[in-house]
């Protein structure tokens, strides 16, 4: 056993002296007998008188020892100890040396060593046996002595930095030639703190021939870790010898080690052999290892060996190693299993999903049983390290090339090199790295041809027409385009041209910092598809369009969107002032959605719409309007909530305001609407809400709707549950057609209605019924009305000829009761009456058939014809209690509006029957004596009997009602004063002329006219110019002395007496 001097260095090769190398060779290799091989060494020369003193003070060796026995021919002594005695460097218990005596002086023959104990060191890099180390430190030519040596249970102790390590050694023979022995070592846990292994053992056989020596024997380690790898166990068989010069080393070595990782990789077993040798300061080694069933994580090999060799000069300063890898039964772990199924599953809502299936199928195919070879040559030039990769290759199971790479190499910290990949089903990939330099960017610059899977519309395809990995200080940078075609979860995408702009920095993902055009040539989702489009895409903010550091966020921008394509065979433009995604939040701002052509188009539109992308699309919306070309409806302030699941888009608490669409005023007053829903499936559109008038909240009726987009054709279901009208809620507040027509209605309204269209026009129709309304209309207040009425035109409020309504009572002036009014509507403006009658006062009250146009300033004719009025009848129903009247008349009223509402009497004309009848007054006169003839009229008139009557009215509604009664074949009747004047004029055929002044028609023409004007006049009732009895409106008479209220002056011109208080001289 020997250990290098500190001094000498062992990788130039010169050479100690004659008794270094006799002892760091021969005795050093157990150097606790040195003391003894050194002293017969040294005293060679010295005759055999055993002047063990000279020799001790010669090399100044601190020693004391027992002289045993002195013979002749040998020497014996014992307990030797070298060094201090508290903790000597060496004990030998007994040596025996051997005296040979020759021709010249006799000198050391054989020694024997029995139980020597060496105590050595070895710190911070400096070998030390105490005491000894003068002995190494001798002169002479190298080789062994010729001394024949016996160990007998020689052992040895040497500490060092590492850990101690335990020395035994046995064996007899001369050490030149002929030496036989063993020798072990065991150091149990050494190493440093990140390199130590919990066991290492050496034992082999020690033998010299002809001055050379050798080791034959194994090295062992067991639970080795050093710098993260590890190994369970090694047995290292090694078969070591040196030349009989001691400058040289040739060795060879065989390999079983098990259970071995590291750097991320791990092997079951490492085998193999190899031979090393060193002479001259030349070191060589030639290797060929095998490790079995390599797994790095996301690959594994069953086997992957190392032929090459390595060639060592100038103490290890250059260096080459030349090897060959190869490595077989490829499997990549990362695309099997589970993880390549991850892989697919992710892309498989994605266009690339085809793609990642034909990978997977092409991979598994190409990698099963697949082969890895590389020829690599490194070179260590004064520290430098070099690499060089002329060629390697991973191939299928088949030899077909799947990745390879070329010309690869790194020197003075550049790296330049080919990669490309290929092989069947599998794409095709072209790249370079270049390196300038050891302070220059990393550039890996690559293509990737068209890779295309499936076909149809189920097909896809890739390419990256370029990409540029730009490897920066600390991180890695990005740029290139990417295009695309595919699948979506229910759609396709074509054409996509996507430009790539990133880095990755420390962990840290960010993929566009500035804006960047995204281009495709059809997008298509469930039956929506867009054209040709491009969309310029812009972070939200300062940072990047998407970035991951431990988390993915996305912060996207799209400013003035907009899109046109189509939805099934209906076009369809989409628009938007912003549109933003963040993370998996999402936000449209001035949302424009159009759908059809502009003649027969929907059109939605929203101020904000935002949503959260999950296992379904869902968010909210607000200040939204929708509309539909061909319904002149629209519906405005839209907010509610969305959701988008399994191909079905859905609209949810839906609140909006309903309004009329024409191009004058509205028909129709606003509705509101609350927790309406909305969905859209296979083109269709299903819609329910119910409608309510705002001020009130009264419902007014519930819709139900469907349209078909493909077809432009869709209906509404109006369902009007009952509308109560009064206090709270008129028809007016529903729908201005009402105004001017109706008033101060009270009743309930129920009925059902239809809507269709088919995107060419639109039809509409309806039934409404009542059973008792009650309401002031132009001709006087209407009460108890009840009937159905039919719609052909609903939302133009036309009807069908011959609606039939009953009307309890009427008061145009006088009460009319149990009518019936046969009519039509036509626009909701225009009314024509085609027959209306009343029982009236015995007789019949007709109104004869008239168009009316509410909706125009033109003048309005009214003719009521009366057939049958009994005179008695009408003083009675009257009240005029003073009064007693006979007669059957016939006539007509006509009545005329003008486009203000003023109204007046044109014509009126009721005439008596034959025989004609009676007036009677029955009250008291009260009169002053007026002469003959005035006393003769009024004495006539207190019982007048007249063969005809004519009444003729005349006036203006709002102001004076002119009657003009003429009487002829007038006759003093029963009851009347009688005396001689009396009875002589009787006998003459009299006409009586009676003009009279009145405004009995007062209080209709002001409701009528209010009719226009709103303001005009407050309610009747509260005026106290109606009243009502039993639900019906009855005129209030005035209290006696109670003057008439004042109308107007506007419609009550100043005029002249028809008649004045007296009567005038007639010519």
């Amino acid at each position: 056993m020997s250990e290098p001097a500190p001094e000498t260095d062992p990788h130039t090769g010169e050479s100690p002296g004659k008794r270094r190398w006799a002892l760091r060779v021969g005795a050093l290799a157990l150097a606790a007998f040195a003391i003894v091989v050194a002293g017969g060494w040294f005293g060679r020369e010295e005759i055999a008188d055993l002047v063990i003193e000279d020799v001790l003070a010669d090399y100044d060796l601190p020693a004391s020892y027992e002289i045993v026995e002195i013979g002749p021919s040998e020497q014996v002594l014992a307990n030797i100890v070298v060094g201090d005695t508290a903790r000597p460097d060496l004990v030998i218990e007994r040596a025996v040396i051997g005296i040979d005596y020759t021709l010249g002086l006799p000198g050391i023959g054989d020694v024997t060593l029995v139980r020597p104990r060496l105590h050595a060191s070895y710190r911070e890099g400096v070998f030390s046996m105490g005491a000894l180390d003068p002995l190494l430190e001798g002169e002479g030519e190298p080789g062994l002595p010729g001394i024949d040596l016996t160990l007998v249970d020689a052992r040895a102790l040497i500490e060092t930095d590492y850990g101690r390590i335990g020395v035994k050694a046995e064996g007899s023979g001369p050490l030149d030639d002929g030496f036989s022995g063993i020798l072990a070592a065991s150091a149990p846990g050494i190493g440093s703190a990140d390199c130590r292994a919990a066991r290492a053992t050496l034992y082999g056989k020690v033998t010299t021939a002809a001055g050379a020596p050798s080791f034959a024997g194994p090295l062992r380690l067991g639970e080795f870790e050093c710098g993260g790898a590890r190994l369970e166990n090694a047995d290292i068989a090694l078969d070591a010898a040196l030349p009989a010069s001691l400058d040289a080393v040739d060795a060879g070595f065989d390999l079983a080690v098990k259970g071995l990782a590291g750097g991320g990789i791990e092997a079951a077993a490492l085998s193999g052999e190899g031979r090393a040798g060193w002479s001259d300061g030349v070191f060589n080694l030639r290797h060929d290892l095998a490790l079995e069933e390599v797994d790095a994580g996301f690959a594994r090999l069953e086997n992957l060996t190392a032929d090459g060799a390595l060639r060592s000069i100038e103490g290890f300063a250059q260096n080459e190693w030349d090897a060959q890898l190869v490595g077989k039964g490829l499997a990549v772990s990362a695309l099997e299993g589970e993880g390549l199924a991850a892989i697919e599953k992710s892309l498989d809502a994605t266009p690339l999903g085809p793609l990642a299936a034909k990978f997977a199928r092409a991979f598994r195919s190409a990698s099963a049983g697949g082969a890895l070879r590389a020829d690599l040559t490194a070179r260590i030039e004064d520290g430098a390290l070099s690499l060089f990769v002329p060629e390697a290759r991973l191939a299928s199971g088949s030899g077909e090339t799947i990745l390879g790479a070329s010309r690869v190499s790194w020197s003075d910290g550049a790296l330049r090199g080919n990669v490309m990949t290929g092989g069947a089903g599998l794409p095709r990939i072209s790249g370079r790295m270049e390196q300038a330099g050891r302070s220059g960017d990393l550039v890996f610059r690559l293509a990737m041809a068209p890779y295309e899977a499936g076909s149809g519309e189920e097909s896809a395809r890739l390419a990256v027409p370029r990409m540029e990995l730009r490897q920066t200080r600390g991180g890695l940078a990005f740029v290139g385009l990417v295009e695309a075609s595919g699948p979506l979860p229910g759609g396709r995408i074509e054409g996509l041209r996507l430009p790539l702009a990133g880095t990755y920095d420390a962990g840290r993902l960010a993929v566009g910092r500035r804006c960047t055009a995204l281009a495709f040539e059809r997008l298509a989702y469930a039956d929506l598809e867009l054209g040709r489009e491009r969309v310029t895409l812009c972070p939200d903010g300062a940072g990047a369009m998407l970035a991951y550091d431990e988390t993915l966020r996305l912060s996207l921008a799209a400013d003035d969107l907009a899109l046109e394509g189509s939805l099934g065979d209906t076009r369809l433009r989409i628009a938007a002032e912003r549109a933003g995604l963040f993370g998996a939040s999402f936000a449209l701002n001035g949302l424009d959605v159009v759908l059809g052509e502009d003649e027969a188009a929907v059109r939605l539109a929203a101020a904000t719409l935002t949503g959260v992308i999950g296992d379904t699309l869902a968010g909210e919306f607000a200040g939204g309007t929708a509309a539909l070309d061909a319904v002149p409806l629209d519906v405005a302030a839209l907010s509610g909530g969305w959701r988008y699941e399994d191909g079905v888009l859905a609209l949810e608490r839906g609140a909006f305001l309903l309004t009329d669409r024409t191009e004058g005023e509205a028909r129709f007053e606003p509705l509101i609407a609350r927790d309406a829903v909305l969905t859209l499936e296979d083109g269709a559109i299903l819609a329910e809400a119910a409608l309510r008038e705002p001020a009130s909240d009264a419902l007014v009726t519930r819709v139900s709707i469907r349209h078909d987009l493909e077809t432009a054709q869709g209906r509404a279901l109006i369902d009007v549950p009952g509308v109560a009208f009064g206090d709270s809620l008129a028809p007016d507040d529903l729908t201005i057609l009402a105004k001017g027509v109706v008033a101060e209605v009270e009743g309930v309204v129920t009925g059902e209605g239809i809507v269709e269209w088919d995107g060419e026009e639109v039809t509409s129709s309806g039934r409404f019924r009542t059973d008792d309304l009650d309401l002031a209309a132009a001709f006087g207040p209407v009460a108890g009305l009840a009937g159905e009425i039919v719609f052909t035109d609903l939302l133009n409020l036309t009807t069908a000829p011959g609606q039939v309504v009953t009307i309890a009572a009427i008061n145009p002036g006088v009460e009319v009761i149990d009518g019936r009014v046969a009519f039509a509507l036509d626009g909701g403006q225009i009314v024509q009456v085609e027959d209306a009658r009343w029982p009236f006062m015995g007789g019949t009250l007709i109104m004869r058939p008239v168009v009316l146009d509410y909706g125009s300033a033109e003048e309005k004719a009214y003719v009521f014809e009366i057939v049958g009025l009994e005179a008695e009848r009408f003083v009675t129903q009257m009240e005029l209690t003073n009064l007693s009247a006979t007669g059957t008349f016939d006539g007509t009223v006509p009545i005329v509006f003008d486009g203000e509402g003023n109204g007046r009497i044109e014509g009126g004309l009721l005439i008596s029957r034959p025989p004609g009848g009676n007036v009677s007054y029955i009250g008291e006169l009260t009169y002053e004596d007026m002469g003959a003839m005035a006393n003769f009229a009024f004495n006539a008139l207190r019982s007048l009997d007249y063969n005809q009557m004519a009444v003729a009215l005349e006036g203006n509604l709002a102001g004076e009602i002119i009657t003009r009664f003429t009487f002829d074949g007038v006759r003093q009747g029963e009851g009347a004063s009688r005396n001689f004047v009396t009875r002589r004029l009787g006998r003459l055929p009299i006409r009586f002329k009676v003009n009279v002044r009145s405004e009995n028609f007062h209080e209709l023409a002001t409701m009528v006219r209010s009719f226009w004007d709103a303001d005009y006049i407050r309610n009747p009732v509260d005026r106290g110019l109606l009243r009502t009895e039993e639900g019906r409106f009855v005129p209030r008479t005035p209290a006696p002395g109670e003057p008439p209220q004042a109308v107007p002056e506007a419609i009550r011109p100043e005029e002249s007496p028809v008649q004045p208080p007296e009567s005038e001289d007639s010519p």
